[in-house]
């Protein structure tokens, strides 16, 4: 067994640390007190174990190093203060570049490597396969039962050093796992030959670290061939590592079963068996219990991503001499986790221009009236079928007029025309378009916004603009919960099936029985007293015979129109696939999706209609 086996676990397990660290230093900063100090001291120390383990000396170095200023807080020997947490960030962030260098070399020169037992020590042939099932080696005189700490990171790197340190001092001839896979639960058998120093070997296993116990058995006590090794009495589930590449390709193929099962239900019902019809239906019950439960398996917090934004926020603060009181709320609801890694970069340009363009200094702001700390909220809600995640500031807000201006200078507005919030937007994110008076680290190139709403609507999501001048600025992203599997309304125009998901689907209702009126030149929908403008799909799409009988009423943000189609065929789950559109074809598809009769279908994205 070779360390690299564990380098994607560790490279998981030290992203954890290294934001935990970062977390509690920026605790520390603010009155965080021992309870912040003292889970600064357990990450660095976690990392330095990790790192010792799996052979990166110098990480464990610079791990080292951290921690033994830590301890210098904790012995009252340094005051915390504002260059002191500037010391420990840059420590951290030394932390996290040396991580990175040794994780692109892998473990170092062989450090720890090899085999599950100790160098030299005699092949595990005399251990069962079973790992289940004991069976002492011949010439075993002493057992050897270690059990490692149960928060213990990488278990099976620091069986092998266990393994490592005993082969040192005595001879060890097997063990029990014979090989520390990722299911390795931390209790380990050594099986060591005559004439081991048993105070020794206790003294070179507890060495290796993160060790709880260590006992030992007399082989004749043991009956051969017929002891079920002890779990430790630890019952219930696990959480494990999973690839995320894994867990899209499971997704994928449970949507290709709910497509298979599609069909094999139409087959069954022009058959009229009863034993079919019970096979079909027992099939589908369980196609969905899987696609629940591998949605259930992608869902995570976005607090994952949330808690990398504190140091953003105070790194760039700082940079401008700025006060931010940076405020995170709903860490705990859940959302896909490829959305949720695709919305960082995202979130990063919205909180760094909040800083940057909405907030003023602590002197403006107390001029103005306001607390010298700029207020930024970063919140996450579940919103019926979707996630609502907005950044929000107290700033001064955009100045419309600003805006306008340099627009015209464009050539974007034409003369007398005003700005409402979403025709602010799509000038905000237009390349090229930037009032900043000076470029800065952080702003002032006219690029990033227009990034930030192509990404959003990539994810199938919507972002919307709510400012007011002199009070602050709101950006609001509404997205899908997940990319694995996604409820659409199928509908037909101009003899063609499309998809439409249902995020931002308000309802559907027959256009014959609703009031259509032309105002200023335009359709609208007149829908229980309210006017939303009318989009007929079939000349959107260029449909030849299109007879559209029914209207979808899209919503996006604070906007609704109605969309005029031609059938409602009904609610239906889909995979989405990416979606290379051909040269000149229209803006409005997000991907195609294979329908449940197996017929291809595009799937129509409404912000790009509207």
């Amino acid at each position: 067994m070779q360390l690299d086996r564990y380098l994607g676990l560790y490279l998981s397990e030290t992203q954890d640390r290294l934001r935990a660290l970062n977390r509690s230093l920026l605790e520390l900063e603010t009155g965080g007190g021992d309870a912040a100090l003292d889970e600064a001291f357990r990450a660095a120390h976690t990392l330095k174990g990790m790192a010792a383990a799996m052979g990166f000396q110098a990480v464990a170095e610079v791990a080292h190093a951290l921690e033994d200023r830590l301890d210098e807080i904790r012995a009252g020997r340094l005051a915390v203060s504002r260059a002191v947490i500037d010391e420990l960030l840059a420590r951290a962030d030394r932390l996290e570049r040396e991580n990175e260098v040794a994780i692109a070399g892998g473990p170092e020169g062989g450090a720890a490597a090899g085999s599950g037992a100790a160098p030299g020590a005699a092949p595990a042939a005399g251990v069962a396969p079973d790992i289940g099932r004991e069976r002492v080696p011949e010439g075993t005189a002493l057992i050897v039962r270690v059990a490692l700490d149960e928060g213990s990171p990488l278990k099976a790197a620091r069986a092998m050093i266990v393994c490592r340190n005993a082969g040192g001092v005595a001879t060890v001839l097997g063990t029990l796992p014979a090989e520390f896979g990722d299911d390795f639960d931390g209790h380990l058998t050594l099986y060591v030959g005559a004439g081991a120093d048993r105070e020794a070997l206790a003294g070179a296993i507890r060495a290796a670290g993160e060790v709880a116990a260590v006992r030992f058995e007399d082989p004749g006590a043991t009956r051969r061939g017929g002891v079920a090794r002890g779990t430790g009495g630890r019952t219930g589930w696990q959480r494990v590592r999973i690839d995320q590449r894994h867990l899209i390709d499971l997704a994928d193929g449970i949507g290709d079963l709910a497509i298979l099962c599609g069909r094999l239900e139409a087959v069954a019902a022009t058959i009229a068996s009863e034993p079919l019809d019970d096979v079909v239906d027992r099939i589908r019950r369980r196609v969905r219990e899987l696609e629940q439960s591998i949605l259930a398996a992608r869902m995570v917090p976005v607090g994952e991503v949330f808690d990398r934004f504190p140091r953003v926020v105070r790194d760039a603060a700082r940079g401008l001499g700025k006060e931010v009181d940076f405020v995170m709320e709903g860490r705990e609801i859940e959302l896909d986790r490829e959305i949720l890694e695709e919305l960082a970069d995202p979130l990063i340009h919205l909180l760094r221009n909040a800083i940057d363009h909405g907030l003023e200094r602590p002197a403006e702001r107390e001029a103005a009236g306001k607390a010298p700390a700029g207020r930024l909220v970063l919140r996450a809600a579940r919103e019926r079928s979707s996630i609502l995640i907005e950044v929000s500031d107290d700033g001064r807000g955009v100045a419309r007029g600003k805006v306008l201006g340099r627009a015209r200078e464009l050539g974007l507005v034409g003369e007398g025309e005003g700005l409402d919030d979403d025709a602010l937007l799509r000038l905000l994110s237009q390349p090229g378009l930037s009032t900043a008076e000076r470029v800065t680290d952080l702003s002032g190139r006219g690029v990033g916004l227009d990034v930030v709403v192509n990404r959003i609507r990539a994810l199938g999501g919507a972002i919307a603009l709510h400012t007011e001048e002199g009070r602050g600025t709101t950006f609001s992203l509404r997205l899908p919960t997940t990319l694995a599997l996604m409820q659409a309304l199928r509908i037909r125009v101009g003899g063609e099936d499309y998809a439409i998901p249902l995020t931002h689907i308000a309802e559907a209702v027959v256009l014959e029985s609703e009031v259509v009126e032309v105002v200023d030149g335009r359709e609208q929908l007149r829908l229980r007293g309210d006017a939303l403008p009318l989009v007929r799909l079939g000349e959107v799409l260029g449909a030849e015979g299109a007879m559209e009988s029914a209207a979808v009423v899209a919503e996006v943000a604070d906007r609704r129109a109605a969309l005029a189609v031609d059938e409602l065929v009904g609610r239906e789950q889909i995979v989405v696939k990416p979606f290379d559109a051909a040269v000149g074809a229209l803006p409005i598809f997000s991907g195609a999706t294979i329908l449940a009769d197996g017929r291809p279908a595009l799937v129509l994205d409404p912000i790009s209609v509207l």
